[in-house]
């Protein structure tokens, strides 16, 4: 008889593999569904759709100048979204410029004032102007001045200022100070500060200073500062006042006058300098050198003033065709 081995029982399952594996897959199907769930494009609210339609069409219609349909969409837009606080300025803002064009100036305030709550650094600027704005068109003058002195910062220090520098004039709470009358009197031109010398022209000429700074402060309040003229005439003078200086700088401070120089132009132009015509007494430099040298001096003055502008020319390769501008109307 054939011995044979009795039948074993099957192996248990290694649990000490298989179960580490099931782990895995199915974190790895967790992380699967979690992240479909995060990424899915989700429905943006009615509401959220309708306000960005209000506000773009708010946009388009504030561009055309239909003030009043463009406020009512701003307004709409701010009831029917959630804007974030400085969003909400913005269009805050939007909607009290919009409503001091139409006139409406105790509703602008209002958004001006909503607008200036929460409102970002750069926008801060800007809506104080349009409050001091609105406070002046209400008749309300004190009020105005109050914002305007907090914006521009018109308080001083009096104890910042010497002794020798007296107060010649307050406007309301801003001190005017002898220094700044003179600087004034300084910029005009040297025939005009000339004819202010006397104690009562310095009394008129600091009544007219104090009238023009009200005057200023009006317009700046009324924004005719930022009116698109007054912005051209200001670049247009700005140009200039650059130019004066550049020529100042590059040319006149650099201009000397060499004796032998001056000798030869006095005898180059002599009749120039002569009294009473051909007939009159011979001139002398020593007597007329104050005429000679001023004159040679705009002489050379006017010669390196064109040899700069021809060496700008060059530099920049300008064409000029001024037979065009005889089509001109």
């Amino acid at each position: 008889m054939e011995l044979r081995p009795p039948p074993l029982p099957p192996s248990p399952p290694r649990r000490g593999r298989l179960v580490p594996a099931l782990l895995v897959i199915n974190l790895v199907a967790v992380l699967l569904v979690g992240a479909a769930v995060l990424y899915a494009p989700r429905p943006r609210p009615e509401g959220a759709d309708r306000g960005d339609r209000h506000r773009e069409v708010a946009s388009r219609l504030q561009a055309a100048g239909a003030l009043d349909e463009a406020a009512r969409r701003y307004e709409l837009y701010l009831e029917t979204t959630g804007a974030e606080a400085e969003a909400r300025s913005g269009i805050a803002f939007s909607l009290g410029s919009t409503y001091l064009e139409l006139g409406e100036y105790e509703r602008a305030l209002g958004w001006l004032y909503e607008a200036e709550a929460a409102a970002p650094p750069e926008l801060a600027a800007e809506i104080g102007k349009k409050i001091v704005h609105c406070l002046e068109r209400l008749g309300r003058p004190l009020a105005a001045n109050a914002a305007l002195a907090a914006r521009v910062g018109l308080e001083s220090d009096p104890a910042a200022r010497p002794a020798s520098d007296p107060v010649v004039a307050v406007i309301g709470e801003r001190e005017v100070r002898r220094s700044e009358v003179e600087r004034a009197l300084d910029d005009l031109p040297p025939e005009l500060a000339a004819a202010i010398g006397s104690p009562d022209e310095r009394g008129r000429w600091l009544q007219k200073y104090v009238a023009d700074e009200l005057l200023w402060r009006k317009a700046v309040k009324l924004e005719i500062d930022r009116d698109p003229e007054v912005l051209r005439g200001r670049e247009a003078l700005t140009r200039q006042l650059a130019i004066s200086r550049l020529v100042d700088r590059e040319l006149v401070e650099k201009l000397t006058v060499d004796e032998a120089d001056l000798v030869t132009w006095f005898e180059a132009h002599r009749d120039r300098y002569r009294q009473g015509g051909e007939s009159g007494e011979e001139p002398r430099l020593e007597r007329v050198r104050p005429a000679v040298e001023r004159d040679y001096r705009l002489y050379k003055l006017e010669a390196a003033y064109r040899e700069m502008v021809d060496a700008e020319l060059a530099a920049a390769g300008v064409e000029l065709f001024p037979e065009r501008m005889k089509d001109a109307p």
